[in-house]
């Protein structure tokens, strides 16, 4: 007895197919491919929207530091070792200049911890005017603020640090203190005579700027 014969003896047999339920499952196929192409589309243009609107936003947050707007510490630290390659195949020199408030501790203690951005913001705007469209200024540690001179001598970026000086001493924090001046002391050093690479330049720039901490500040320490 065939296994057709035994099913139908048991009272039931397996369902054929038919061109009708072929063009039913054919049809529930597309519809379901054609919802899963709707989806990836609206995917897609999500992910668009993201990449063009949102990147720029998502590229500054992740390179530039919140209060300052320039450089953060792991974004400058690759620039400079950028910089220091291209020097290194070139043979052509590149400056760093490292530069802190003096007394800043002081200034928070009598004024509040608010201050420190003020004084920062007043700081890089100095800055800023100061060196060229080339250079690249960066945050570093804590309120410690630095600029990357490429094809630069340290002589220049000597003239550089000093005029900051200046600046910051002829003005005034804000416009809530006008009366509070400050002073800065600069650390200043150049590839290859004082490191051959960006952590050596780093180390090197701070003990500079730390001597003429030492030595009573508003200072430029070339070493």
């Amino acid at each position: 007895m065939s296994r057709d014969e035994s099913e139908s003896k048991k009272g039931w047999s397996a369902p054929r197919e038919t061109q009708f339920t072929r063009m039913q499952k054919k049809t529930q196929d597309d519809m379901a491919k054609f919802a899963d192409q709707k989806r990836e589309r609206s995917l897609d243009k999500v992910r668009h929207t993201i990449s063009e609107e949102n990147l720029e936003h998502f590229e500054k947050i992740s390179m530039y530091d919140s209060v300052c707007e320039i450089y953060n510490h792991k974004a400058f630290m690759r620039k400079l070792e950028s910089e220091l390659k291209r020097a290194k195949r070139y043979k052509r020199p590149v400056s760093l200049l490292v530069l802190e408030v003096d007394d800043l501790e002081a200034y928070v203690k009598q004024y509040g911890t608010l201050i420190v951005n003020e004084v920062l913001k007043s700081l890089v705007g100095i800055v800023q005017k100061a060196i060229r469209d080339v250079d690249v200024p960066g945050r570093l540690q804590d309120n410690r603020l630095a600029v990357i001179f490429p094809e630069t001598y340290s002589s220049r970026a000597i003239v550089v640090g000093e005029r900051i000086r200046e600046m910051l001493r002829g003005k005034a924090v804000s416009k809530d203190l006008k009366h509070l001046r400050l002073t800065v002391s600069v650390g200043i050093v150049s590839f290859p005579t004082h490191g051959r690479d960006e952590h050596d330049l780093i180390k090197m720039a701070f003990q500079f700027m730390l001597a003429a901490q030492e030595q009573g500040g508003d200072a430029v320490n070339n070493g």
